[in-house]
């Protein structure tokens, strides 16, 4: 993969420094040393997106941007393949839970989705192989937050066809967003963490 990155960079005419490592762990690169920090879809095979958003921020200077893209969590739960309805039109089935064993903001593991069965939507939605994990929106969306970002922009990059084939990627796309995509910017204070940010309060009844 950074090979295929060395050469698309080589035929733009750019300079560029690959670093092979985990967006877990960026101790490699120095603190407040980026302007814009930008990845493709990737949270979803790591189990803490919110150790990914302590590494961002880091090294992404107060003011900087921050677009990141992810897994849809309802599109981790829900069925690859619709059962037809009574008439006729596509259905699909939640079969995971949104609350895993521990999660990705508690001390517990969070455990990853199950793979999906083998059928070409799967493929397009799933690496074979891949272990993958969902985080619900209240750490991707309330974890960027507290980890010292304003979100600016938010958008589900639109993959459905209304035409689309039954059982395609595209026909379930028309039901179940599969990606978003935030656009944030780091707080100039630069004083926000997770543990140090008030969680806002809900009553309980």
């Amino acid at each position: 993969m950074l090979e295929q990155d060395r050469i698309a960079a080589r035929q733009r005419g750019h300079q560029v420094e690959l670093i092979e490592g985990s967006m877990d762990d960026l101790s490699m690169l120095p603190a407040g040393g980026f302007d814009i920090v930008i990845h493709p879809v990737s949270t979803c095979y790591v189990p803490s997106v919110m150790v990914v958003y302590a590494q961002v921020a880091r090294v992404i200077r107060g003011g900087g941007i921050y677009i990141s893209q992810h897994k849809s969590p309802v599109s981790l739960q829900t069925s690859t393949q619709p059962r037809a309805a009574a008439n006729g039109s596509p259905r699909y089935t939640v079969e995971h839970a949104y609350y895993r064993n521990g999660s990705s903001s508690k001390s517990g593991p969070n455990t990853p989705v199950p793979p999906p069965a083998a059928n070409p939507v799967a493929a397009r939605l799933r690496e074979p192989g891949a272990v993958e994990f969902l985080h619900r929106w209240e750490e991707l969306i309330g974890g960027m937050c507290r980890s010292g970002f304003v979100i600016e922009e938010l958008a589900e990059p639109m993959h459905a066809k209304p035409d689309a084939e039954p059982g395609s990627f595209a026909e379930r796309a028309r039901f179940i967003p599969p990606y978003v995509r935030i656009k944030a910017r780091r707080r100039n204070d630069q004083t926000a963490t997770a543990a140090t940010t008030q969680r806002l309060w809900i009553p309980e009844n």
